[in-house]
This record gives structure tokens, C-alpha cells and sequence, in this order.
């Protein structure tokens, strides 16, 4: 019974830890106008693989070298806003935004913050809630075979 009961309170303490991490979430929002970006900003590589949508920041500053990389389904069709309530949001630099990223590279990025990438549409702002990929490190192997030097027969020269 003893037993029971430690099993119970540790259950609940790891419940109300849950809880209260989950409480400190914080959205961070940032503006990709890749039409108009500042020339020390155009470091995005933007593009489309399967059925994800993916922005990688070309800096290979996380763990494994890795680059930042946030996704998203294009299923999700995002949220459109207008100019004024774009005006009310408060947006990040792409040198916090790579700040952020390297604090949650060691942990899961959704554990710390909600990543929120905004596009220009027409007169509009498309609103993406996006992932940061966790970085992976990659197994590089090396293949070689040790080839003997040719004998050359003094005879025949």
C-alpha cells in the first residue's frame, strides 16, 4: 500500500510540473517578406518538399552544425490578417530568432516557445504557425581501400 501511494504522488507531481511548463510557452513571431529583405537578413533558403513548406535559415549555428529549419503543412492553410492587426504584433529580428532557436536546440523547441512565421500576401499577412526541426547529428562514414603501389620490374625498362 505503501507502494501505491509513492506512485500516486510522484504521478502528481510530475502532472503539476507538466502543467507548469506548459504555462510558460511564449509566441515568437517574425515577418519573412522575401521580396523586400534587408540585405544582412537574406540568409533564407525557402522552399517546398513533399507536403511541408520549409524556411531554413542558412546558418549553420545549432548542434551538428545544423541550420535552423521551421515547417509546416500545406494543408494548413494559416491565418490571413489584415495591415492592422499586423501592426498590433510584435515581431522578432532574425538575430533573436536565431538567439531562440540555439536556446532549444538541446531541448524540443515546442517545450519553450510557439514559432510563428508571417508572409505577405497581396495586401494581406498569411500567419503560419511553423516547427523548428530538432537538430539531428548525421553519421558521416568514410570508405577507403589501401591500394598497393605498383611494382615496376627494373628488367623491362
Amino acid at each position: 500500500m505503501k507502494y501505491f501511494f509513492t506512485i500516486i504522488l510522484s504521478f502528481s507531481l510530475y502532472t503539476a510540473c507538466a502543467q507548469k511548463a506548459t504555462n510558460n510557452i511564449d509566441s515568437i513571431y517574425y515577418f519573412l517578406d522575401t521580396a523586400n529583405t534587408p540585405v544582412k537578413e537574406q540568409m533564407w533558403d525557402v522552399g517546398i518538399e513533399s507536403k511541408y513548406k520549409y524556411f531554413t535559415i542558412k546558418c549553420p549555428c545549432l548542434k551538428y552544425n545544423s541550420e535552423p529549419t521551421f515547417v509546416y503543412d500545406l494543408k494548413n492553410i494559416g491565418q490571413r490578417i489584415d495591415r492592422n492587426s499586423f501592426d498590433k504584433i510584435n515581431t522578432k529580428s532574425l538575430a533573436t530568432l536565431i538567439t531562440l532557436a540555439k536556446q532549444t536546440s538541446d531541448l524540443t523547441a515546442e517545450t519553450l516557445y510557439v514559432y510563428f512565421l508571417i508572409e505577405k500576401s497581396g495586401n494581406n499577412y498569411d500567419i503560419h504557425k511553423v516547427r523548428l526541426l530538432t537538430p539531428r547529428k548525421r553519421e558521416t562514414s568514410i570508405d577507403y581501400e589501401n591500394i598497393p603501389a605498383e611494382k615496376t620490374n627494373k628488367k623491362n625498362e
